[in-house]
């Protein structure tokens, strides 16, 4: 009995030491796993970072190929391990042909590792701008609170938007010196493509300002004070465009026949509401023929101010102020605020049976364009 005793002896140890080896492996092997995963994300992270840098330089030797400058005191990329964050100061971007120069005190790019097809660009501290082009000077000195471009690809669709938070500055504009302050801004564009071969891809635009005031141009129509402005449109592009011109846009789009989309255009200046929605599109003659709905609050200094610039004569003024003063009159709106309908057709633009003005051929407008 001994004798079988010890023989078994040996096994029985085995089988408790590789309970114990197992146990050990049990444990070790998440956190090996861990070890390796974090091992990747950082050649993952290192390598994005790498593409960053890569694809900053790379636009630098762009642009000189462009004969244009673009240059910085230093490129530091940091951030591990939850952003990829490259951060450039006292950048500066000349570019004569476009008779543009732009220094800013510090430009931030960002990149989620895990989210390669999103980034981000943040505008940090003092930036200066000068153009000079076609015989007008514009240059500002501006800071704001957060100022941020953001782009996103994803599947079908390409978007970019810009957040602006308590801007200020001053500027010049020709001779005038002025003041702004803008509490709220945000910018959106979305590039989409078609589902089908045969269709055409579409841009969206979104335009939000709020409390916006300019000081030392008199030239304001409606004081230096804008309230709120809105704009919502949409609009099918063509598939390709030869010239890259407002006029060869403008040209390609009218053939595609689509309208442009107005969902939502607001403005509240000076004591006057206007609200549009409805849709145009390109004649033959480049005008723009559809239908528009207006609302309108405060309509007599609408009209006026108007008849001040010349784009309507006293007379029109006069005899649509009487129309609108009857439909405020019958609206029942606490503002006086009324809604008509406007009619776009062979270049004249009507309001119920009130021609109201006449439009310039939008070629016409876009004479002199450059690429």
């Amino acid at each position: 009995m001994r004798v079988r005793a010890l023989m078994r002896g040996p096994a029985w140890v085995w089988r408790i030491l590789s309970a114990v080896a197992w146990r050990r492996a049990l444990i070790l092997l998440p956190v090996a796993a861990i070890a390796i995963g974090l091992a990747a994300y950082g050649v993952w992270w290192r390598a994005l970072a790498d593409g960053v840098r890569g694809s900053i330089i790379a636009l630098q030797t762009e642009q000189k190929g462009l004969g244009r400058n673009l240059e910085w005191n230093a490129l530091r990329v940091e951030g591990f391990p939850y952003v990829v964050d490259a951060a450039l100061s006292k950048t500066r971007f000349l570019a004569p042909d476009i008779g543009t120069v732009w220094d800013g005190e510090r430009i931030r790019v960002q990149l989620r590792p895990l989210s390669p097809g999103s980034i981000r660009l943040s505008l940090e501290g003092e930036q200066h701008l000068l153009h000079v082009a076609n015989g007008r000077w514009i240059e500002a000195d501006m800071r704001a609170d957060r100022a941020v471009l953001s782009g996103r690809s994803k599947d079908l669709a390409q978007s970019m938007t810009a957040d602006l938070d308590r801007l200020t500055g001053k500027g010049r504009l020709d001779t005038s010196d002025f003041n702004f302050i803008l509490e709220r801004g945000r910018a959106g564009l979305v590039l989409s493509a078609s589902e089908t071969p045969d269709g055409l891809p579409r841009l969206d635009l979104s335009l939000h300002i709020a409390n916006l005031a300019v000081q030392g141009l008199a030239a304001l129509p409606l004081g230096p004070a804008l309230e709120q402005f809105d704009l919502d449109i949409g609009l099918q592009l063509p598939k390709q465009i030869s010239v890259a011109t407002a006029e060869g846009i403008l040209q390609a789009w009218r053939e595609t026949g689509t309208p442009l989309l107005i969902r939502d255009f607001v403005c509240d200046w000076g004591g006057v509401f206007l609200s549009v929605t409805g849709e145009l599109r390109l004649d033959g003659d480049n005008m723009p023929t559809g239908f528009l709905t207006l609302t309108v609050g405060n309509h007599s200094r609408l009209l006026e101010v108007m008849a001040g610039l010349g784009w309507i004569t006293g007379d029109t003024a006069q005899s649509a102020k009487r129309v609108l003063d009857v439909l405020a009159f019958v609206s029942g709106d606490p503002k006086r605020k009324v809604s008509v309908p406007l009619r776009f057709s062979g270049g004249d633009v009507y309001l119920g049976p009130v021609r109201l003005l006449r439009l310039t051929s939008v070629s016409d407008a876009t004479d002199g364009d450059q690429p």
